[in-house]
């Protein structure tokens, strides 16, 4: 090659990297300040989030609110450990399931245990709701009747609501 056609060649190579700069630039503005995904829920704003909702709703007095935020927060603990156990039983169960000698009677009983931790964290969920019976007044039970579906739906991560009877059903007291 002579040394003009390697100078073109040389020219055109600088040219498109300075379009793909410009190009790689032009996509890391446009991602940061026009198309930013919403933030990941952490589960104490949406704690609160529950809370505000249950005390505009339901016309909650201060008392109330301050037991069922105190209801709320005790059983998040409680149910936090259970998905920890859960988290950690998952894996030692997934590391069994691959490894070169699988025992069957450890992974059958990672996931019983596993069910079981399941169980559990809805017990609670239960015991919770009937706490919440006792703190409410009976007229503020039948408002909160109409609004579980909403608070669930409001907490979807995709955002679509329950239109199935089935699911609907599923989310009756």
């Amino acid at each position: 090659m002579d040394i003009f056609t390697q100078k073109k060649f040389l020219v055109r190579i600088v040219i498109l990297l300075i379009i793909l700069n410009f190009f790689s630039i032009s996509l890391f503005l446009w991602r940061e300040f026009f198309h930013k995904p919403s933030p990941p829920r952490n589960e104490l704003r949406e704690n609160r989030e529950v809370s505000d909702v249950l005390k505009k709703e339901l016309d909650l007095t201060e008392n109330q609110d301050a037991q069922i935020k105190n209801l709320r927060s005790i059983y998040f603990e409680k149910e936090k450990v259970f998905e920890e156990m859960i988290r950690n039983e998952r894996d030692s169960m997934n590391v069994e399931m691959f490894s070169k000698t699988t025992n069957e009677e450890t992974v059958k009983s990672l996931a019983k245990s596993i069910a079981d931790n399941e169980f559990k964290i809805e017990m609670l969920r239960f015991e919770q709701s009937q706490q919440l019976k006792s703190i409410c007044k009976s007229e503020q039970l039948e408002k909160f009747e109409g609004l579980i579906l909403e608070i669930r739906d409001f907490f979807r991560p995709d955002g679509q609501k329950a239109d199935n009877q089935r699911e609907k059903q599923k989310y009756k007291y």
